[in-house]
């Protein structure tokens, strides 16, 4: 077991416990949402990785068209997924919170399609861990929870990397990871990077959709 699986190890106990907090205090929307996506369809998606390239490379869709596609058909459905089971979503009307969510995450995807994958060198389950934890930036940095409930990241955080890994798994099928930078300065460019350019991404989608 190397570095990344005990670090994933940690999470998913991490996990496993705030999923048995929220279950005592009869939070069964969260508790429901976390275990069907983050890991029924998580585990799901790691399993069959391997044959999303070749059955895009059949369809003509191993670039970035594909990537585009699989990633805003899996975000999609998290959302809807989110929304059924009556959890909060970015924007309480669904279509404009597809719309946001979308054009924000795929900033985040195609970051590092474009340009993560291209300079660090990563391992598989170490990419996956760094794209997840974005998420935590996204569910508590910009919605101010870390000011006002500091210790709910505690809870929060595992959460957020399970769900978003989950989101990223088989996009990541698609990405050609061929940079070979071995610097410290992927770990804070990772999930960093990505936040600052789809929040940049997201004013004007917030702004549209304020007047709309």
């Amino acid at each position: 077991m190397d570095a990344w699986d005990r670090a994933w190890l940690v999470v998913l106990v991490w996990f496993g416990l705030v999923v048995a907090v929220f279950s005592l205090a009869r939070n069964w929307p969260l508790v429901s949402f976390a275990l069907a996506f983050g890991i029924g369809f998580g585990a799901a998606a790691w399993a069959v990785r391997k044959r999303v390239r070749p059955a895009f490379r059949r369809l003509g869709l191993a670039n970035f068209g594909g990537f585009v596609i699989l990633a805003v058909a899996i975000s999609s459905g998290e959302e809807v997924l989110c929304w059924a089971l009556g959890n909060r979503i970015a924007n309480p009307e669904l279509w404009k919170d597809l719309l946001l969510v979308n054009g924000t995450w795929l900033v985040w995807y195609a970051s590092w399609y474009y340009v993560l994958s291209k300079r660090f060198a990563y391992r598989e389950k170490e990419a996956l861990l760094l794209a997840a934890s974005t998420g935590i930036l996204y569910e508590y940095l910009s919605s101010g929870a870390f000011l006002t409930n500091p210790a709910g990241i505690l809870l929060g955080a595992p959460l957020a990397a399970v769900v978003y890994a989950a989101l990223f798994v088989l996009p990541m099928q698609l990405i050609d990871f061929t940079g070979k930078e071995e610097s410290a300065m992927k770990y804070a460019a990772s999930p960093v990077l990505p936040y600052l350019l789809s929040f940049a991404a997201a004013i004007p989608l917030v702004l549209l959709l304020s007047v709309v």
